[in-house]
């Protein structure tokens, strides 16, 4: 029994296991909640994980080997969909870009239809062609990867000692579940005496399977919509708002200054009763990126009357919430648009009550 054969077999099986359970689609989570101050050592974890997974990652990149047809040829092609991804990775990361991640998984969920389409029109005579279609995958999925580890929280420091070290893991979760999904596939097909499929079959079902798989996550169920959907109004998937009670103010003053910087404190019972007053305080955490801060601290200064409070919260888990008199807003990333917009909305009301 051939190499070859084992592999084809191999992928044969492992490409059975998301067609049994299609909700798998969301494949390429990080399984780990908003922390900035996290260890940088533990992001080799969470890129370990990240990669074992991702099902529809592995399979694109079991059928590049397959197609390739040898160590040599696999080893250029998974090392240039090892360098695109690598690239956005670090340089979104660093410039804070984000894509949505969900049109990631489609796009990685469709290259799965592109290797099965390839597969089954033969290995292709000029292999820089595919090469430059697995070098693009790989861009596409770096961009994802570096929106969700954005959404992790990171600190303003030493972002680009986590990405290498978050990237290092992605790899070794890559290495490790090919070995896995490889070697458990041959076994079972030795150990079960199944026939020798024919490569048409493995190839067709990669198209079905990355068709499948892009159906489900471009559209997502109902459960997920609910748990996604922010209060209306808010305008934003990342900050959601809630209805709150009025503080009992019991003392205090107006604070000194309308933006308090990361290490400077503000008196929580000042903070309270400008709130009382009608105005809107805003509570961050220190360690967001220096960016944030500038646009925190421009969103306070702008505003005439001075009607918002910006002041740091090292207690809370949350990157910004917004808080006023009979609503809050808590975001999981600074968003500057959604924070506005419920600023706006705020003293429209406030502006509504006294004119009644």
């Amino acid at each position: 029994m051939s190499n070859r054969s084992n592999v084809l077999r191999a992928i044969a099986l492992a490409i059975a296991i998301p067609l049994l359970a299609p909700a798998a689609g969301s494949a390429h989570a990080l399984f780990a909640d908003h922390d900035p101050n996290r260890p940088v050592l533990e992001y080799v974890w969470i890129g370990f994980w990240h990669m074992v997974g991702g099902w529809d990652h592995l399979l694109f990149i079991l059928g590049v080997v397959l197609i390739a047809g040898s160590l040599r040829s696999a080893a250029k092609l998974i090392s240039l969909f090892v360098a695109g991804h690598s690239l956005t990775l670090l340089v979104a990361t660093v410039a804070g870009w984000k894509l949505d991640p969900t049109l990631v998984d489609v796009v990685i969920a469709l290259s799965l239809v592109y290797v099965g389409v390839q597969g089954l029109r033969g290995r292709p005579e000029r292999l820089w062609v595919m090469g430059a279609a697995v070098f693009a995958f790989g861009l596409v999925h770096g961009l994802g990867l570096s929106t969700r580890l954005q959404d992790l929280g990171l600190p303003e420091d030493g972002v680009v000692v986590r990405v290498l070290v978050f990237n290092a893991g992605v790899e070794v979760g890559q290495l490790t579940a090919l070995a896995v999904i490889v070697g458990v596939g041959t076994f079972a097909m030795r150990r079960l005496a199944l026939r020798q499929r024919e490569a048409r079959l493995a190839y067709g079902t990669l198209v079905a399977t990355g068709l499948l798989a892009a159906a489900v996550m471009s559209f997502p169920s109902q459960e997920t919509r609910d748990a996604a959907s922010p209060m209306a109004g808010t305008g934003s998937e990342t900050c959601t708002r809630q209805a709150a009670t009025p503080p009992q103010v019991l003392g205090g003053g107006h604070p000194a200054k309308a933006y308090y910087t990361p290490d400077e404190q503000a008196p929580e019972e000042n903070l309270q009763h400008v709130i009382g007053d009608g105005l809107v305080v805003v509570r961050y955490h220190p360690r967001l990126a220096r960016r944030d801060h500038r646009a925190l601290e421009r969103f306070v200064a702008t505003q005439d009357p001075p009607y918002a409070i910006a002041a740091p919260d090292p207690a809370q888990r949350e990157p910004l919430t917004a808080i006023a008199a009979f609503r809050t807003m808590s975001c999981t990333e600074v968003d500057m648009a959604a924070l506005e917009g419920f600023y706006e909305d705020w003293i429209a009301e406030i502006r509504s009550r006294r004119q009644g």
